[in-house]
């Protein structure tokens, strides 16, 4: 029995670096990719402590505990103990459906014989199949995540919501639409609908006149301010079309960043365009925007609720 130290480190970042990206995937974690990566670097140098007889303590059930705590907290550093312990839950859940998925495919593709007499190697498990497991386990885990954020989105939540841009904040109660999957064409940006009414003060005052004047299908006007606002705020038009109504177009800005408290959690999301409605979206005004659920499944940063 023999063993390459080269495969035996490769095998192990290549699993450790995949875990790591789904779970971040999958808890919306904004966490850099040279992090993860140094992080599942020195995660694939642990199975080297089994030949080093004083290490044996490490591969003890409770220290195998530890230093998956300790790799989730150098992965993504998270401040909330909420987050901490959801990430800690699906890089279990997730190192269990690669192991199982790269297993299930070397079995299905192996003799009996092939198993027990020609693969003779500690750290040598096939490459191939940690790759085909890999890829299989990320479209299970997509399709599995995707099947469960639809059923919840069939139940419409409120959600309470502050736009950030230039300094100023503007916060409000947003509904998640499954019936707004508005995309911007050029930048392929999710569209949060928001009322003018509760961004207003957010606006420069050509943009304000244009809405307070009811102007927003005025062209001429709408140039005039473009060009009084210069660099100020970049403007963007937006394709739409509603039930029963014609093609419109939805003046449009893209925000700082928006906040989201959901679960418990602030979420930081800031790959969106914010387009503006000078209308009421509810009768009762219950909510002032619709947000865009392809908005919540992009990356974000989660911190602690104050």
């Amino acid at each position: 029995m023999y063993i390459i130290a080269e495969y035996l480190f490769i095998e192990n970042f290549i699993i450790n670096y995949a875990i790591l990206q789904s779970t971040k995937f999958i808890t919306r974690t904004k966490a850099k990719k040279s992090r993860i990566f140094i992080t599942a670097t020195i995660s694939a140098l642990y199975p080297f402590v089994l030949f080093f007889p004083f290490l044996d303590f490490l591969t003890k059930f409770y220290m195998k505990i530890i230093i998956s705590i300790i790799i989730i907290k150098l992965a993504y550093n998270s401040k909330s103990f909420v987050l901490y312990i959801k990430q800690l839950s699906a890089f279990y859940i997730i190192s269990f459906i690669f192991a199982g998925a790269s297993l299930g495919i070397y079995y299905f593709n192996n003799t009996h014989y092939n198993i027990l007499f020609k693969h003779k190697t500690v750290g040598g498990f096939p490459v191939k199949y940690i790759i085909m497991g890999i890829i299989l386990s990320g479209i299970m885990i997509k399709n599995i995540l995707y099947y469960y954020q639809e059923k919840l989105s069939q139940e419409k939540e409120l959600l309470e919501v502050t736009v950030y841009l230039n300094n100023e904040s503007s916060s409000f109660v947003a509904l998640t639409d499954t019936g707004n999957s508005l995309i911007e064409p050029l930048s392929k940006l999710p569209v949060f609908v928001v009322e003018y009414k509760v961004i207003d003060k957010l606006l420069p005052q050509p943009i304000r006149q244009i809405f307070d004047y009811k102007k927003e299908n005025d062209f001429t006007a709408i140039e005039n301010a473009m060009k009084e606002l210069e660099e100020e705020i970049i403007i963007r038009f937006i394709p739409f079309k509603s039930v029963g109504s014609k093609h419109g177009m939805l003046i449009g800005f893209k925000p700082d960043y928006i906040k989201i408290i959901e679960n418990g959690l602030e979420e930081i999301h800031d790959e969106l365009l914010i387009g503006i409605v000078n209308d009421k979206l509810s009768i009762d005004n219950n909510y002032r925007g619709l947000l865009n659920l392809s908005i919540l499944n992009r990356g974000n940063l989660n911190v602690n609720k104050n």
